[in-house]
């Protein structure tokens, strides 16, 4: 069983920290951290104001934050790629690599969008093929086909070049509504339903982002108040958990589908909310 925040001492903590910098030949970083000894981030501001105060403790240099040219950041991901002869996944590449996921996130919006990005940008250099061949194997199995191209497997036999030729659009069943004609087959669908239905829902939209939560809104409850809420968008409620978000920093999934069982948030269903407002009112 994991073990509960509380129980971790601050010397624990220390302990922990000193043996991953030897491994690493650095100060690791907070994710670094998390991700190879559990202690959860409650443990950690519970006896640390922030985690340059932790390395203090354990006698290590702070961690700087300089500027990453992405050509550092996709540098890295493709040799934790190369490593691993899989695309790697965010827990496996901090196992290895020398960045922090935020320092991915904020250069290139997602963890889909720094292989979308190594590809475009190594597809044909050669000291990266046998990467690319990594990332076109992954979109031919179609375990999440995003790399390359967002909508479609590749063709294996396709040049580089033809493989990054606008794909063709899948479209859902069609709808009788009149500012959407198709289902959403994505997220990015469900988030253009939100904007269209928000307002009838009940929601005011303050802000969008790339990061988790991906929304910021105010809703109007049943006492007539407006509440701030946040929310992650999905194409079906269920890959919140295949994700991995913590339900603890989320309010509300917006989804196309609701598929999660006994799902601990409020899930607004959007196909079964455009069903509703297409009947007439009684």
């Amino acid at each position: 069983m994991p073990r509960r925040s509380i129980s971790i001492t601050r010397k624990q903590i220390i302990d922990a920290i000193v043996p991953l910098a030897r491994e690493l030949g650095r100060s690791p970083s907070k994710l670094d951290f998390q991700a190879r000894t559990k202690i959860t981030q409650r443990a950690i501001e519970r006896h640390f104001n922030n985690w340059n105060e932790a390395l203090a403790a354990a006698d290590l240099p702070p961690n700087v934050i300089r500027g990453l040219t992405a050509d550092e950041l996709l540098d890295d991901w493709g040799t934790a790629t190369r490593k691993l002869r899989k695309c790697a996944t965010v827990a496996e590449y901090l196992i290895d690599g020398k960045y922090s996921r935020n320092a991915y996130l904020r250069r290139f919006n997602s963890w889909a969008g720094v292989g979308r990005a190594f590809y475009s940008r190594s597809a044909a250099d050669l000291s990266w093929q046998d990467v690319i061949k990594v990332i076109r194997d992954h979109e031919a199995r179609g375990t999440r086909p995003w790399l390359i191209s967002p909508d479609r497997k590749i063709n294996l036999e396709a040049t580089p070049a033809a493989s990054l030729a606008p794909s063709s659009i899948t479209y859902g069943e069609t709808l009788d509504f009149d500012l959407l004609r198709n289902a959403p087959v994505n997220e990015a669908g469900v988030v253009y339903l939100f904007g269209c239905l928000a307002s009838k829902l009940g929601y005011a939209v303050e802000a969008v982002q790339a990061a988790f939560p991906d929304c910021e809104a105010k809703r109007k409850d049943a006492d007539g108040l407006l509440r701030r809420v946040r929310i992650e968008f999905e194409f079906e409620s269920k890959n919140f958990l295949l994700h991995k978000h913590d339900v603890a920093g989320c309010d509300v999934i917006v989804c196309w589908r609701d598929n999660w069982e006994g799902c601990p948030l409020q899930v607004v269903d959007l196909s079964v909310e455009l069903e509703k407002l297409k009947k007439p009112a009684a």
